[in-house]
């Protein structure tokens, strides 16, 4: 079932970020785009989730996530604003399908030192996102469509607060009908919801028409990885009852399919270990979001 464009609602919030008290002094011949964006300070070493502007283009179309995935690679840290990210939009030269003016108010990346920093199955997460929107809790039509239709609203509490876990490269095995393939995925990168709920609330008609293939979902956390030449995106939710839920989405069109292909659901199962640290069932922010 395609949707289009994104589940992320999880990626919204991961989508907005991070920094600048004032112009970088790093490097700018490479920066994502024009000067009238605050340029972000490119570190010595790459880390491969944006190989280069050009292939980044070439899989993304929506600004919000090519601005989240350009921070990322360049490890840059600081606040950013609404107006910052319009700025990049612009240069970019795709309009955002998100309320970006309305609603957000900052997004923040900082590191992580000391006793804050998380270890978790062999891997350290030193990197944190903070967003703020205006109103703190904002609901509003959902912006993308699915069969069609848009059929619900998205709920953002903030501050929301995610963990950027940089796994870079791993090997993410499928099964399909007893045969195992092995896929060897790059640069992953998941963003851990921590704290605050990025939530879709499907329409009555449509989730009794659907059934659990349109349950209301609260997202849990959010990857990306290069597979091949491709840039892949799943985001891993949970249902009011519990049940585990993903979707793949498109970066190229706009789409979203619930539970995708095969490759998808191996990287959402890879994922699981690091979506559900904080609140594994989802059963914290389902409470919180029934008593809002």
């Amino acid at each position: 079932m395609k949707t289009r464009s994104l589940f992320m609602c999880a990626l919204l919030p991961v989508v907005l970020l991070s920094t600048a008290a004032g112009q970088s002094t790093a490097p700018t011949t490479d920066r994502p785009d024009s000067s009238t964006y605050i340029s972000i300070q490119h570190r010595r070493d790459s880390y491969g989730l944006v190989p280069s502007e050009a292939a980044l283009r070439e899989q993304v179309v929506e600004h919000l996530f090519a601005f989240v995935f350009s921070l990322t690679e360049a490890d840059s840290l600081g606040t950013w604003t609404a107006a910052d990210l319009l700025a990049f939009g612009e240069a970019w030269g795709e309009e955002s399908a998100f309320p970006v003016a309305e609603f957000l108010d900052s997004i923040t990346r900082e590191e992580l030192t000391g006793d804050q920093v998380l270890s978790h199955r062999g891997a350290r997460c030193n990197r944190r996102w903070l967003v703020n929107l205006k109103p703190a809790l904002a609901e509003f039509p959902l912006p993308f469509s699915i069969l069609g239709y848009h059929p619900g609203s998205l709920s953002i509490h903030t501050p929301l607060v995610l963990h950027e876990w940089r796994l870079g490269a791993r090997s993410v095995y499928v099964t399909v009908e007893g045969a195992t393939r092995r896929y060897q995925a790059e640069a992953i990168t998941i963003w851990e919801v921590a704290a605050g709920w990025i939530i879709l609330d499907i329409d009555g008609w449509l989730d009794k028409l659907l059934g659990a293939a349109a349950d209301d979902a609260a997202t849990k956390g959010f990857t990306v990885c290069w597979v091949d030449d491709e840039l892949v995106g799943v985001g891993n939710s949970v249902s009011t009852k519990g049940r585990a839920i993903y979707g793949e989405f498109d970066f190229r069109t706009g789409e979203i399919e619930n539970h995708g292909r095969a490759l998808a659901r191996g990287i959402a199962h890879f994922a699981q270990g690091w979506t559900g640290i904080v609140d594994t069932d989802g059963s914290e922010v389902w409470r919180a979001y029934k008593n809002r």
